[in-house]
């Protein structure tokens, strides 16, 4: 099977477009995951807060 230049340059170009999706998916993923993370932590520092202003002073001394 012989390949024509212009269909070799269309391939390596076809090849280079699916791994910059692949490395762009992969950042979108990452950022994703830290996102995730920064919004479970504020979530439990608000359920940390709202528990310390309904606790009574004898439940903070103990």
């Amino acid at each position: 099977m012989y390949f024509s230049n212009i269909q070799i340059l269309m391939l390596v170009f076809a090849f280079i477009i699916a791994v910059l999706g692949a490395v762009k998916m992969y950042q979108i993923k990452k950022e994703y995951l830290v996102k995730q993370k920064e919004l479970e932590v504020e979530s439990e520092k608000i359920e940390l807060e709202r528990l310390k202003i309904t606790a009574t002073p004898e439940e903070i001394s103990k």
